[in-house]
């Protein structure tokens, strides 16, 4: 009956052993996948990585050659800005010359004249000449035919009327200009603007008033008490 029993309780225990083997080898197949899985994910971000790392290279090196390009632009456009400042500069100063000129020819032609009146109709000629160059150039003289603008006009002396519309132009003290439309110097004038109304004056008028009549009635009792 022992015997009997040994012999079930080895059956069991090799049939055990045998389970707990196959149980072995399913968890040591299931790690050796998982680890190819792992491996297998790891070269795929590997590869991810490296393909992100040469986008960013080529993203810096295209920055940098649009940085490198804007800065050769930069320089490009302040060089022609100067080239254009210069070449208006130039073409200017060849239309002033001649005027400069005229001006020579006529301060010596009156030395040798001593004409005053054909000095001063010779001069006239020269300034309509400049001014007119000037416009031609874009030197504009501002409007000041309609009322006061703030933004071409500045106002250097008002007047109280009554006889005008408030804030017409009574006298340009002196002209103003634009240039191509900006307004370079503002136009001075004298503006008109309404009389102030005498609301402070009246009171003070009626105080005194007031206190001349009260000092009156106190002389006047004293009186008829002496």
């Amino acid at each position: 009956m022992e015997e009997q029993e040994k012999k079930i309780e080895g059956v069991e225990e090799t049939q055990e052993a045998e389970r707990v083997c196959n149980e072995g080898n399913l968890n040591s197949d299931d790690t050796n996948a998982k680890l190819i899985e792992l491996s297998e994910e790891n070269k795929q971000l590997k590869d991810k990585i490296a393909d992100l790392e040469e986008q960013l290279k080529e993203i810096q090196n295209a920055a940098r050659l649009i940085k490198a390009s804007f800065e050769n632009y930069k320089m490009d456009v302040d060089r022609q800005l100067r080239d254009v400042s210069r070449s208006t500069a130039l073409r200017i100063m060849k239309v002033l010359i001649p005027i400069v000129d005229d001006f020579k020819r006529a301060f010596k032609h009156y030395e040798t004249s001593n004409d005053l009146e054909e000095f001063y109709n010779g001069t006239k000629k020269i300034f309509d000449k400049f001014t007119k160059t000037l416009e031609n150039e874009g030197l504009k003289v501002i409007d000041t035919s309609g009322k006061f603008d703030p933004f071409n006009h500045e106002a250097l002396d008002r007047e109280e009327r009554d006889d005008v519309e408030e804030y017409s132009i009574l006298e340009i003290l002196e002209d103003g200009y634009t240039f191509n439309g900006q307004v370079v110097k503002p136009t001075k004038v004298r503006v008109a603007v309404k009389p102030r109304k005498p609301r402070q004056e009246g009171k003070i008028v009626e105080n005194e008033s007031v206190e001349t009549q009260e000092t009156g009635d106190q002389d006047g009792q004293k009186d008829a008490k002496n």
